[in-house]
């Protein structure tokens, strides 16, 4: 292995952490994709709160695609610095996500109802992940290996939702599928790369099998959960909520 004049081994790029920024300009791209139709072809329209959510959303992307450059160039310095500003974007997305979800509750027609109930959990379930995975890198902020796979888990998070749009765009009409199966099942895809591109990694490799753990976990509860009397009666509760 080649040793730099400073004595330093080389890092070796992977499909994560240092390595991540090509795959990072595709999740980039999908999102850029899969909201164009339902947002970015339509800003004039959107609200003040749906533009900030989707602003903090943009500056999260942002800051995972600068880390990793920060990391693979050995600017360690200016990685801890730059990622100071999580402590107000993270909370920021989740707290918007649910704020909207508020709101579109509330204004959703009766006949409208079980759709948005659905997309309901799906918003809530997405932000406790995202609240999730960034929790633990944070708490895992010393040890490298497992902050740099916890924040790649939060740029899966956002894989669903754009895929899911993406599918509903490109859909012919009249045609019946569940977005979230070509969401997941890229999900499920880019982890099981993930987890087999570092088979032999000594060190974090638990990391991606309990990331792959909670998305199975929610995939499963996403078909059990919104059809509940019990979440529709929240669902119901959740709109109304500070009105």
């Amino acid at each position: 292995m080649a040793v730099s004049s400073t004595g330093a081994v080389p890092r070796r790029p992977g499909l994560w952490g240092v390595g991540s920024g090509v795959w990072m300009w595709g999740l980039l791209a999908l999102a850029g994709l899969g909201f164009w139709k339902t947002y970015f072809s339509r800003l004039g329209l959107a609200d003040a709160v749906t533009h900030l959510h989707a602003g903090l959303m943009l500056a999260w992307m942002a800051m995972l695609l600068v880390q990793s450059w920060l990391i693979r160039t050995r600017r360690v310095a200016l990685h801890r610095q730059i990622g100071q500003f999580s402590y107000g974007v993270m909370p920021g997305v989740v707290l918007t996500a649910l704020w909207l979800s508020h709101l579109r509750m509330a204004a959703a027609p009766a006949e409208m109802f079980g759709l948005q109930a659905m997309l309901l959990y799906l918003g809530m379930a997405a932000s406790l992940m995202l609240a999730l995975f960034w929790g633990l890198a944070i708490r895992h902020r010393r040890d490298p290996a497992r902050h740099a796979r916890y924040m790649v888990a939060t740029a899966l998070v956002m894989i669903d939702p754009a895929m899911a749009r993406l599918v509903l765009a490109l859909l012919p009409e009249g045609v019946r599928f569940n977005p979230s199966w070509g969401g997941y099942a890229v999900t499920f895809v880019v982890l099981g790369l993930l987890m087999g591109f570092e088979r032999r990694t000594p060190h974090g490799r638990g990391v991606f099998p309990f990331v792959t753990a909670v998305f199975a976990i929610n995939f499963v509860l996403m078909h059990l959960v919104p059809g509940t009397q019990e979440w529709q009666t929240f669902a119901r509760w959740w709109g109304t909520f500070g009105g």
